[in-house]
C-alpha cells in the first residue's frame, strides 16, 4: 500500500489530507474537488459549517473479509455556536448534515478509487444519538463504506467527541441511484 500527503493546505483546512491506499495524483485532486464542491459549492444551506469541515485522511483498502476494495474517510470540526440547540448541545439537524454529506464523500472518494462515475441520492440515513457535545470540542466523523453494490451502497458513520473522548452518534447512510424523471 502506498501513502502520500498533499503539501498544501486548502483553505479552510489547517491540516493537510493524508491519502493512504493506491490513489493517484489525478484521483486525488478528483477527491479534493468533490469535496470542495459538496461543502462549499452551490446552495446557502449549512454553508458556515460544511466551510469549517477538515478532510483528514482519505484510505481506499482491501476488506480482508471479502477482499473487495472499500474507503474510510475522515473529517474534523471544532464545536461553535451555530451548531448548538437551545440546550447548548449538538443540534440534531447539525448532525445530520455533517454524517449526510461526509458519508457522501467517503462514497464518492470509493467510487473515485475504483474509477468509475458515480451518481448517488440517499435512500435513508438511520442514526442513534449517544452523548452530547458542546462549544469547544473537537469531533473526529469516521466514515467507513460497507457496501458498494449494482443499485444500493452503504457507509457507516461515527461521531466522536476528541475532547471529551465519547461517542456522539452513529449512522448508517443508504444511497441508490436516482431513477429517470418520468413525464
Amino acid at each position: 500500500m502506498s501513502s502520500s500527503t498533499l503539501p498544501v493546505a486548502r483553505p479552510n483546512q489547517p491540516s493537510p489530507v493524508t491519502f493512504l491506499g493506491n490513489f493517484t495524483l489525478e484521483q486525488q485532486a478528483r477527491v479534493l474537488e468533490i469535496t470542495d464542491i459538496i461543502l462549499r459549492g452551490r446552495g446557502d444551506f449549512a454553508k458556515e459549517i460544511g466551510s469549517r469541515l477538515e478532510l483528514t485522511t482519505v484510505e481506499a483498502y482491501e476488506r480482508s473479509e471479502d477482499g473487495r476494495m472499500h474507503a474510510e474517510v475522515v473529517f474534523e470540526i471544532d464545536m461553535d455556536e451555530d451548531m448548538l440547540n437551545s440546550g447548548g448541545n449538538l443540534h440534531g439537524g447539525c448532525t445530520m448534515f455533517m454524517i449526510d454529506v461526509c458519508s457522501s464523500i467517503a462514497l464518492l472518494a470509493l467510487g473515485i478509487a475504483r474509477d468509475m462515475t458515480v451518481n448517488l441520492v440517499s435512500q435513508a440515513i438511520t442514526t442513534v444519538f449517544h452523548a452530547p457535545a458542546t462549544v469547544g470540542a473537537r469531533l473526529r466523523i469516521v466514515n467507513k463504506t460497507v457496501s458498494f453494490g449494482a443499485r444500493t451502497v452503504s457507509v457507516r458513520t461515527e461521531i466522536w467527541d476528541r475532547t471529551n473522548r465519547r461517542l456522539v452518534a452513529t449512522a448508517v447512510h443508504n444511497q441508490m441511484s436516482p431513477s429517470e424523471p418520468k413525464l
